[in-house]
């Protein structure tokens, strides 16, 4: 009587000669690769969401500085403008000065290094 060897008793043979791959182990990597990767995904998103939320706050007191920056060189530009600071310089009943004499140093005193 001849012997029929079927597909699964090949399999059989490998499975028992160690060359075939053990799918549970397979399954297992897979799974923890994914689950692995899943979180480092889920960390990735929430550190990318905390930055947005810090540069747009940035953003924000960085417009706030600005508007102050423009403030404050107007009220500068008002404070320094002739008109301001001849108006000033009235109410301090100060004289003109007129006609400046210097004197003359004779040359021969003056030490010379």
């Amino acid at each position: 009587m001849p012997v029929i060897k079927t597909g699964y008793s090949r399999l059989k043979n490998s499975t028992a000669n160690g060359r075939r791959l053990n799918l549970k182990r397979v399954n297992l990597i897979i799974f923890t690769l994914g689950a692995v990767l899943g979180f480092w995904h889920l960390i990735n998103i929430s550190d990318l969401t905390a930055q947005g939320f810090a540069l747009q706050e940035l953003k924000t007191q960085a417009n706030v500085l600005a508007s102050e920056k423009l403030s404050n060189e107007e009220t500068v530009n008002s404070i320094q403008s002739y008109y301001s600071l001849s108006t000033r310089t009235q109410q301090l009943d100060m004289v003109a000065v007129d006609n400046v004499e210097y004197l003359a140093a004779n040359r021969s005193l003056v030490a010379k290094k």
